[in-house]
């Protein structure tokens, strides 16, 4: 997973997200932002829609093939998992 920003920066998580080499893709990866490693895996964060506070986020680690290895929620401000496979 990314490193989260420090929480007294100025800079969003979404900020910190694209400054790391992600790319939000609305069109393939469902409003994600992606990005693929060097050994092929897939690490997509989104804002978590079912979310009510409009503070949670996912993150998925998955294979070229669409196979999940990971699966986390988490708040970015507070740097807590919430729940994961």
């Amino acid at each position: 997973m990314i490193s989260l920003p420090n929480p007294t920066s100025k800079m969003s998580f979404t900020t910190a997200l694209i400054a790391s080499g992600y790319v939000f893709d609305d069109e393939n990866y469902d409003g994600c932002y992606v990005k693929q490693d060097a050994e092929g895996f897939i690490h997509c964060y989104q804002e978590n829609v079912d979310d009510e506070t409009d503070t949670l986020w996912n993150y998925v680690k998955m294979t070229d093939d669409f196979d999940v290895l990971t699966e986390v929620t988490f708040d970015p401000n507070v740097d807590t998992i919430i729940a994961g496979v």
